[in-house]
């Protein structure tokens, strides 16, 4: 993965982004008890699911546990298009808990990974407990693309909003001029001063800057959002009808906190560019709607609703190539 600037990379700590992949905690829109199954695939990770039960969101997360405990007899099968088993998955050995959350891992131990354009389907069941069925879901990966491209390697200071912001006009080919792809952005602060220990990683607030975008699904057209969403389809004007092109503003104060405490450090914007499979652009923008909804700034807010690819249970299985872009903070 070739990254702009001088920097090398490093992934998102195992919660926030294991291996390009997220487990999202919104079991609470659904009555508990029920299966959920979390997974995007990846060419860049093994094979890897999530698997955990809505709960109530009052309950302790105790109230899981022994649930939790059975379901690490779970089978899971990863097959391809044409139902010939690829890989059996096995179970980490322990619960992992997240914020109000508790989940398995289940993985490919012989190491296989998904492959650009091939289709999957994954396969569920839930073999200690009685009268229980099997769970599936089908995801295709997208094709890959040649790595974005940035206008500047240091990013300038403008204001957008009511903010101060770090602007810059992003860049990169179309990966299948045949259909219209989908694009999800999201920008990261990474603190690089090994000093203070393991590196810092922040998701920043961003704006789209006179750039066409599919936000106004989510929220308000002028507003912040943690994602940027592209519809190729709906981007008109284009430059260049083989490339796609837009501006975001990352907000600087995400980045400024260290210098307001006096501490020396090295810094990187860490700017991903996802190309995702139409149920995985779905599902994230009802997670941005979602929190946009539960931060409380929206007094009539109503509850929503997130959409999911498994089944017979809740959840997502998504798929997406990922290009990165490393801009050094100043």
């Amino acid at each position: 993965m070739k990254k702009v600037g001088l920097l090398s990379g490093l992934i998102l700590l195992f919660l926030l982004n294991l291996s390009c992949e997220k487990e999202i905690d919104l079991k609470a829109q659904a009555p508990p008890g029920q299966l959920y199954a979390n997974s995007i695939f990846n060419p860049d990770s093994v094979f890897r699911v999530f698997l955990s039960y809505s709960t109530l969101i009052t309950a302790p997360l105790e109230d899981i546990h022994d649930k939790l405990d059975v379901a690490t007899e779970s089978i899971v099968l990863i097959k391809d298009s044409n139902g010939n088993l690829i890989d059996t998955l096995e179970f980490i050995t322990g619960v992992y808990s997240g914020i109000n959350s508790s989940f398995l891992v289940f993985e490919s131990i012989e190491g296989f990974r998904p492959l650009a354009n091939e289709t999957y389907q994954l396969y569920v069941h839930e073999a200690a407990i009685n009268n229980s069925k099997t769970i599936s879901a089908t995801a295709s990966l997208p094709s890959p693309f040649n790595p974005i491209q940035a206008s500047k390697s240091f990013p300038m200071r403008e204001i957008t909003g009511q903010d101060e912001t770090l602007g810059m006009n992003l860049s990169w080919e179309d990966p299948n001029a045949q259909e219209d792809n989908l694009f999800i952005i999201e920008a990261i602060y990474r603190n690089t001063d090994l000093s203070l220990g393991v590196p810092e990683l922040i998701q920043s607030e961003l704006y789209s800057v006179n750039s066409p975008n599919d936000n106004a699904e989510v929220g308000p057209s002028n507003g912040k959002f943690f994602y940027i969403f592209i519809d190729e389809g709906r981007l008109i004007n284009q430059v260049n009808s083989d490339s796609i092109h837009t501006k975001i503003s990352v907000l600087a104060n995400t980045f400024d906190q260290w210098n307001d405490l006096g501490i020396a450090f090295s810094s990187e914007i860490l700017v991903r560019v996802h190309h995702v499979s139409k149920d995985l652009y779905n599902y994230y923008q009802d997670v941005e709607k979602y929190r946009i909804n539960s931060s409380g700034a929206d007094i009539f807010a109503q509850p929503v609703p997130v959409r999911g690819n498994i089944q017979g249970a809740l959840g997502i299985l998504g798929t997406e190539i990922i290009q990165e872009a490393v801009l050094v903070y100043q």
